[in-house]
């Protein structure tokens, strides 16, 4: 039985899948520049190279090739009380934080037709408490990354429709401990996006992009007790996305921008864990494991503004709104205590010639909620834990672009 818990724990951290400031386990955060604006206009401003990441259309409207490098810093902060629902309970907070390097290039191959490549985080995940705290049966390190390598192309029709499309192969890893298991996994996906932008009016530009699922087939390891291991794979899904943004160009020194963005997490209803059977009896069987998670599908809303004094110095600010995945308190779980966010953001960027360096901070809220539901390896006892959350994060993100 204690194997059957241990599958029903590994669902639990693929259902988390990734680091998440975005609903579910989304990240926007491979921009300095768009994150300084609360990523509204994201793919379309045309301030940085990162079009790639969210519509690779957007890669015609920079008139110059160029790279850029970043990294953004995520700290978590999160107080929570409560019962493990076995007995056990008790008031603790936590402080998580994790580094997200990204990189961009394109290359005007001539006046219409642009290459590019981006390398970044588009999912990840990680929780970590202390090894002993009241909820240890629960979990104590859930941590995902999803790594994309996109090649990607863009083609400007005229001044006022381009196209673009990415190939986006995808490395999705797992790691999973509790108070006596570890679990591993990976595997490669593959998928794409598509995207167009269009220019009604000289100063006003929208874009629209899709991405599309990515499949995986997590292969790997359980740890149990410190001594017995037993091979594991799993299906999961990353969810398809839609974008569509905005920016407008209201002066030479204003522009204000906007995104709403459409994520299919009602895809991740169920998530089945498959091992072989343990027992000699049963050689040659396979155990499987439901898992019901029950996710519905998000929106993110975001409201941006650039200001523009002289042509070294640009200003952000921006806000946004983000729906959190979860139905209801049955399927909260402390390894991912999702909640609506609210976000506020401030950035600057300074240009020196072909160089400009790029500054954005964000700060979310997290509306807190009950954590009710389990994935623990107390499940077949009924151990439902019933924990209190109050979270928010600070985001910190630095970029460096050359131009050429």
């Amino acid at each position: 039985m204690k194997y059957i818990k241990l599958w029903i724990c590994l669902g639990a951290v693929f259902s988390l899948a990734n680091m998440a400031h975005a609903a579910g386990y989304q990240l926007n955060e491979y921009s300095a520049a768009n994150m300084g604006r609360s990523f509204a206009g994201m793919g379309v401003v045309g301030d940085d190279f990162s079009a790639i990441g969210y519509n690779p259309a957007g890669m015609s409207i920079n008139k110059t090739s160029g790279a850029q490098v970043g990294a953004s810093l995520v700290a978590v902060h999160s107080d929570y009380r409560g019962t493990d629902g076995a007995g056990r309970s008790g008031r603790d907070h936590s402080l998580i934080a994790r580094v997200m390097p990204s990189g961009f290039v394109q290359y005007k191959l001539n006046d219409n037709l642009t290459a590019g490549l981006g390398v970044y985080v588009p999912f990840g995940l990680a929780t970590d408490y202390d090894n002993n705290w009241f909820g240890s049966r629960h979990g104590t390190l859930s941590e995902i990354t999803n790594v994309d390598i996109s090649p990607a192309l863009a083609y400007r029709f005229n001044k006022y429709f381009s196209v673009g499309a990415s190939i986006n192969a995808q490395n999705s890893s797992a790691r999973l401990t509790s108070a006596s298991s570890e679990l591993k996994g990976d595997d490669w996906g593959v998928g794409y996006t598509v995207g167009m932008t269009i220019h009604p009016l000289d100063n006003l530009r929208f874009g629209l992009s899709y991405r599309s699922k990515i499949g995986h087939q997590l292969k790997g390891h359980a740890l149990v007790g410190g001594a017995i291991y037993r091979p594991i794979h799993a299906k999961i899904t990353t969810p398809e996305t839609a974008i569509l943004s905005g920016a407008w160009d209201i002066s030479p020194r204003w522009t204000l921008t906007g995104t709403a963005r459409w994520t299919r997490w009602k895809r991740f209803d169920t998530l089945n864990l498959i091992s072989p059977a343990f027992s000699i009896a049963t050689r040659g069987m396979t155990d499987t494991i439901s898992t019901e998670e029950k996710w519905r599908n998000t929106g993110f809303y975001a409201l941006g503004v650039d200001c523009k004094p002289n042509q070294r110095w640009t200003f952000r600010t921006g806000i946004a709104y983000d729906m959190t995945v979860i139905r209801s308190e049955a399927h909260r779980t402390p390894r991912i205590p999702d909640g609506r966010r609210f976000w506020g953001s401030l950035g600057v960027s300074y240009t020196y010639q072909n160089m400009q360096f790029d500054v954005g901070y964000s700060h979310i809220w997290v509306v807190g909620g009950h954590a009710e539901g389990t994935d623990s390896l107390n499940l077949a006892q009924g151990a439902r834990p019933n924990i209190k959350y109050s979270s928010d994060a600070n985001m910190l993100s630095v970029g460096f672009q050359y131009k050429f």
